[in-house]
Formats: C-alpha cells, sequence, structure tokens
C-alpha cells in the first residue's frame, strides 16, 4: 500500500453506482492515472463522498487488476443512521459500497464516526461480522477518541486483530475550532501519536496539509498567531527553503516519517498539485530536522 493515498471526496458522482459512466470521469480518470503513474496505488473513499462509483469504474478498466489497487472506504455517518449506530443499517452501508464499487472486498473499511453510546464490545463484534464474511480485509476507525480506541483493541485482541485508525493530522497549529462535532485531530496529541507508533498501528492522516490551508496558515496575520504556532510555521519555512522543496513535502514527510505504518491522505483535484504532493514519497530529510518538527514525547 503506497504511503500517499488519494482522497477523492471532490468526485462527485450522481447516482453513486459502479455502472455510472457519465463526463466527469474524463478529470476524475486523468487524476487516478497520475496517481497510478506517480507510485500511488490507494483510494480513499467512503459511502457519504459519492465517489464510489467512479473509483470502482476505474480499477476495474485498469489493466493491472483489482489486486494492484487498496480501496479504502467508509460508512457509518450519524446523518445517515440518525440517533445511534446499528449493525443493521452498517451493513447496508457496506453493501451499498461494494455495489458501487462493483468489487467483492474492500481492502480497508472504516467506521466513519464513532459512536460513544454503542458499547465498544458491540461495535468490535461488529467488525470481526464484517472480517469474517470476507467482504472486508481490514476493520478500522475514524474519528476515534484514544479511549475508544483501546477499549476496540481489548475486544479485538483475542481474535487478533489489528485496527486501523484515520484521524486529522499534520504538522500545522491546530484550529481553535472544533472541525464538525466527534472529529479527531490528533496534530498536537503527542499522547495519542505516540501510542500509535509503539503500538505499530496501521494510520491515516487526513487533511495533512491542513484541510488545504497551509499557504492560509502561512501567510496568516502574525497578531492572530500563538508563539508556539508562529515557531512551527517558522520551521516549515526554513526547511523549505533549506532543501528547496515546497511546503507540501515538508509538511507530508513529516507525517510519513512518524512512524513506519503512516499513511497520509492527500486530496486534489489537480494535476500539479498532486505532481508536488507525490515529490514526498522519494524526499529525504535529516532525522534531526524531522524531529525538530515533532511534539516532545508525553511523560511517563
Amino acid at each position: 500500500m503506497s504511503k500517499i493515498v488519494l482522497g477523492t471526496d471532490w468526485i462527485i458522482a450522481v447516482p453513486n453506482l459502479a455502472s455510472w459512466n457519465v463526463a466527469l470521469t474524463k478529470r476524475a480518470d486523468a487524476i487516478l492515472n497520475s496517481a497510478v503513474d506517480v507510485g500511488i496505488n490507494s483510494f480513499d473513499t467512503a459511502r457519504m463522498y459519492w465517489s464510489e462509483g467512479v473509483i470502482g469504474r476505474f480499477v476495474r478498466r485498469h489493466p493491472s487488476g483489482r489486486g494492484a489497487f487498496w480501496i479504502i472506504s467508509k460508512g457509518g455517518e450519524p446523518s445517515l443512521f440518525g440517533k445511534t449506530l446499528t449493525q443493521k443499517k452498517l451493513l447496508r452501508q457496506l453493501d451499498n459500497s461494494l455495489r458501487a464499487l462493483g468489487t467483492d472486498y474492500i481492502d480497508v473499511y472504516l467506521f466513519h464516526y464513532d459512536d460513544p453510546r454503542v458499547p465498544a464490545q458491540a461495535i468490535a463484534e461488529w467488525s470481526l461480522e464484517f472480517l469474517r464474511s470476507g467482504k472486508i480485509h481490514n476493520v478500522g476507525y475514524s474519528n476515534v477518541s484514544l479511549a475508544r480506541l483501546k477499549e476496540f483493541q481489548s475486544h479485538l485482541r483475542a481474535a487478533n486483530v489489528m485496527p486501523w485508525v484515520s484521524n486529522e493530522f499534520n504538522a500545522l497549529p491546530a484550529e481553535k475550532e472544533e472541525r464538525w462535532k466527534g472529529a479527531q485531530n490528533i496534530s498536537r496529541d503527542a499522547e495519542y501519536v505516540t501510542y500509535l507508533r509503539e503500538n505499530a498501528i496501521p494510520f491515516l492522516a487526513y487533511s495533512p496539509l491542513g484541510r488545504g490551508g497551509l499557504k492560509k496558515c502561512i501567510d496568516g496575520r502574525l497578531a492572530e498567531r500563538k508563539p508556539e504556532d508562529e515557531r512551527k510555521i517558522r520551521q516549515l519555512i526554513s526547511l523549505g527553503q533549506k532543501y528547496s522543496v515546497p511546503l507540501s513535502v515538508i509538511a507530508l514527510h513529516y507525517i510519513l516519517q512518524t512512524a513506519p505504518n503512516f499513511h497520509a491522505i492527500v486530496g486534489t483535484s489537480k494535476l500539479h498539485h498532486l505532481k508536488e504532493n507525490a515529490k514526498a514519497l522519494t524526499f529525504q530529510m535529516s532525522k534531526s530536522d524531522r524531529d525538530a518538527l515533532a511534539l516532545p514525547r508525553p511523560s511517563r
């Protein structure tokens, strides 16, 4: 699985079906083909993104075949499930995703949002049933707190299942407000990041470039920044100048070098941005420079 994953929430296909084949695919296919050309073989989608049909069509028609690609999809959005998450509705979402993708299995299936009202043991049992069905090959949780992740792990451990995790993580100053209810930004959470690293948990960092706000963050008014935020921004700029690479390459490299199984989901609909981001796959930065961007490890 490639270290950089192409996010596809910008592809809006209606209806979201595997048989959908109208004109939008020209732009989508250009990006998807370019991603493959630069070494990206993994695509991130979700039932709510309305892009599964386009991804499935592209993978089925590619000469490399289904086995050459990793498809990551998600289900379990509160807006679709109402008050609480249920296994029946989640299974329906999974089956709809499989139909839209036109595939027999999803490589990594994530519960898109956690519902703390549902016992962790129940969600873990649903996860194991999905795995046993063969419809998914790996299971994981997006926007999950560290406490809940540990609960899930305690119930999955007996089955020797290692869950995947996907939360917001980047090298930029943290946003003041919550992105949406239940969103998890662990960019400043040294305890969480250290736990993922030390337990070798596969991790998918979404918004690795700060929700597309890398330039906005750097160009922002100094008066609105905290001293620690200003220090972080100056570090990014300095490293970009030192290595003569775009700041996005520095920011992505920071994530990919945090741990061997950390991946970055980059969502872009522009070819030049994709090619720029892909430079992080081969870029090398000294350990001391990379560590300078990292948070201090939590005290024991």
